[in-house]
C-alpha cells in the first residue's frame, strides 16, 4: 500500500485536528473521506482522459479488442452498422483508456476511484473499531454485584477521574 504526504503549516494541521474532533471523527479518517469527496467534486465538470497500462487491460479485454479489430477489417460499412448489429457480428466495445466523461450505463472510474479509497477507509475504521470492541471495551465493562467509584479526590481513581470501570472497582481495602 502506498502513502501519500501533506505538508501543511502547524495551524492548518491543528485546525483539521479541531475539524475532526468536532465531527467526531480521527483526523486520518476525515482525510481520507475528504479526499474522496474532492476527487468526485474536483472532476464532476473537468473531463480527463489518459490510456490504459498494457496491464490494466484484462485477457480477455484483449481477446476482445483483437476480435474487434477483425470485425471491423471485415466488414467495409461497420461504421454504419446500428449497435445491435454490430454485437451480432461478435462486437464488444473495449474501454482502452480511463475517462470520466459520461458513458451511459457506466459509472465513471473518478467515482469508482473515488468510492474505492471511501471503502478503504470505512473498512480500516471498522477494522480498528473491531479491535477497540474486542480489547479495550471488554477490559472496559461492568461487572455485575461490583462496587466502583464514580466521584472521589483529585488523586483517586474513579469514573469522573477518566478512568476505566475495572480501575475505578472498590476493593475490600479501599
Amino acid at each position: 500500500m502506498k502513502h501519500l504526504k501533506l505538508s501543511l503549516t502547524d495551524k492548518n494541521y491543528y485546525l483539521l485536528q479541531r475539524i475532526a474532533k468536532a465531527d467526531d471523527r480521527r483526523l486520518n479518517d476525515l482525510i481520507y473521506l475528504i479526499f474522496s469527496t474532492g476527487l468526485t467534486s474536483y472532476f464532476c465538470e473537468r473531463s480527463i482522459y489518459f490510456e490504459k497500462d498494457q496491464n490494466e487491460i484484462t485477457t480477455e479485454e484483449k481477446k476482445q479488442i483483437k476480435k474487434n479489430q477483425e470485425i471491423m477489417k471485415n466488414n467495409d460499412k461497420f461504421w454504419q452498422l446500428e449497435d445491435d448489429e454490430q454485437k451480432k457480428l461478435g462486437y464488444i466495445r473495449v474501454s482502452e483508456s480511463y475517462s470520466n466523461c459520461y458513458e451511459q450505463g457506466k459509472k465513471d472510474f473518478i467515482d469508482e476511484l473515488a468510492d474505492e479509497i471511501r471503502n478503504n477507509a470505512l473498512k480500516l475504521i471498522k477494522e480498528d473499531y473491531k479491535e477497540i470492541e474486542e480489547n479495550i471495551m471488554k477490559e472496559n465493562t461492568l461487572k455485575e454485584d461490583t462496587e466502583y467509584c464514580l466521584v472521589n479526590g483529585t488523586n483517586k481513581k474513579s469514573i469522573v477521574n477518566g478512568n476505566t470501570w475495572n480501575e475505578s472497582e472498590v476493593k475490600n481495602n479501599d
